[in-house]
């Protein structure tokens, strides 16, 4: 292979491959914990559940506690709301109390019954859309794939040309997202510790590992796979914080 053509050919490859690799993995959370939503009713049924349990909260503020399950909803009308509509499905909207205190208002999706994913999914006022959660192994699978590609790209990089610039690629993604982390306004307490410093660290790392591996230089490949490995826990890190 023309070295031209393996230096920037494999430096392309790494810089696209985790950024493709990121979106296929948020389309698939996406596809498995809520379905595709082409019609737009799930938004109308969540504005409907979320509009009747207001109704609902008015009500308890006016009578010190919510309608009992055999009233259900129409305890509303008039008072509270002129008439209760019907979901998107043309289903009727599920009232559910737990207590004098407290009600939830639901929307049972395409299917109309309790449970389902994808078109038939729940809507609830209260806790949003209750479709089926990604599957567990999704996270690891993602973690593994995406630090499972720079660690093949080190160990082959003394042999293979396209691999140590495909490696480059890599440092450089991982570099631009964490300096684009520096300017994010975090809170006071995050402000206050070491997290921008070790952020813009990191990425400056990864870029110094990334003109190591271009320039043939020792230690590169380690370099650029530990800065890389460092920017995917920060940013897990700033994920779940």
């Amino acid at each position: 292979m023309p070295t031209r053509i393996a230096t920037w050919g494999g430096f392309a490859l790494g810089l696209l491959v985790a950024p493709f690799f990121m979106l296929a993995v948020a389309g698939a959370v996406t596809a498995l914990s809520t379905g595709l939503d082409r019609t737009g009713e799930y938004g109308v049924a969540l504005v409907g559940v979320r509009d009747l349990a207001a109704a609902v909260d008015r009500y308890r503020a006016h009578y010190q506690h919510v309608p009992d399950t055999r009233q259900g909803l129409a305890a509303l009308v008039p008072e509270f709301v002129d008439h209760i509509p019907d979901d998107p499905w043309n289903h009727p909207y599920v009232y559910e109390s737990t207590g004098p205190q407290w009600a939830d208002v639901l929307s049972y999706g395409a299917d109309g019954r309790a449970g389902g994913s994808g078109d038939g999914a729940d809507v609830s006022a209260r806790f949003g859309r209750l479709g089926a959660r990604p599957p567990g192994f999704l996270h690891p699978s993602a973690t593994l794939m995406l630090m499972g590609l720079p660690l093949a790209a080190a160990l082959a990089a003394g042999t293979q040309r396209w691999c140590a610039t495909a490696l480059a690629g890599m440092s450089v993604f991982w570099a631009v997202i964490l300096l684009i982390t520096v300017g994010i306004p975090f809170s006071p307490t995050m402000r206050a510790s070491l997290l921008p410093v070790l952020s813009f660290t990191a990425g400056v790392a990864c870029l110094v590992g990334a003109i190591a591996l271009l320039r043939n230089l020792a230690y590169g490949a380690l370099l650029s796979l530990v800065s890389i490995v460092v920017a995917y826990l920060l940013l897990q890190y700033l994920v779940t914080a």
